[in-house]
């Protein structure tokens, strides 16, 4: 990947701007889609659909919140697609950067590309991936589907997270000891 099209976690006043414009156009465009459109009726069928206004409620008074619900209703894709769909509608879309960490490579990889024909958007475009030796982002990038060790890089360059809006732990409850240590950074860093 070239330096030109890696994404970046801060962003000038300038680029939020322009990336809040490109993301309200693209939702604009995309919405209009009949694909998308048959996607949003079975999003709408899924568990979590039910819960979306009181994630994005519950988000905007906590810091942190536990999601817990039964496999396939929806908890992987729908949250961090409610997230934006928010801060694009709310026309905020370019303070939006999701990191969305997954137990193993191949779940990153799969659960960013449903989630990518769930938007009618290709890869590596709003929504990507970032696993050893292999990602797909761009400066569009507000979905970022990683593991946790991408994630512990990251710190390492960024240790503040500065310009990430939202970090989604999936599969937590596994308990291997990345996933263990994350929650010990994060809980120090939300003092901060």
């Amino acid at each position: 990947m070239n330096n030109k099209n890696k994404h970046k976690d801060t962003l000038s006043k300038e680029d939020i701007e322009s990336e809040t414009k490109y993301l309200l156009n693209r939702h604009k465009d995309v919405s209009q889609k009949a694909e998308f459109q048959n996607m949003l009726t079975h999003r709408s069928n899924l568990p979590a659909a039910k819960f979306r206004a009181k994630v994005i409620d519950t988000l905007s008074t906590n810091q942190v919140m536990v999601i817990s619900g039964a496999t396939g209703c929806g908890k992987t894709t729908q949250i961090p697609q409610f997230i934006l769909e928010h801060f694009i509608t709310s026309n905020a879309g370019g303070l939006c950067n999701i990191i969305c960490t997954q137990p193993r490579r191949i779940s990153a990889i799969g659960v960013a590309e449903r989630v990518a024909v769930e938007r009618s958007e290709k890869i590596g475009d709003v929504i990507g991936y970032q696993i050893r030796l292999d990602s797909r982002l761009s400066k569009h990038t507000r979905i970022n589907f990683c593991t946790i060790g991408i994630l512990l890089r990251r710190l390492s360059t960024n240790p503040t997270l500065e310009g990430i809006s939202h970090i989604l732990l999936d599969e937590v409850h596994e308990r291997e000891m990345l996933s263990d240590f994350i929650l010990v950074i994060l809980k120090d860093l939300l003092k901060k």
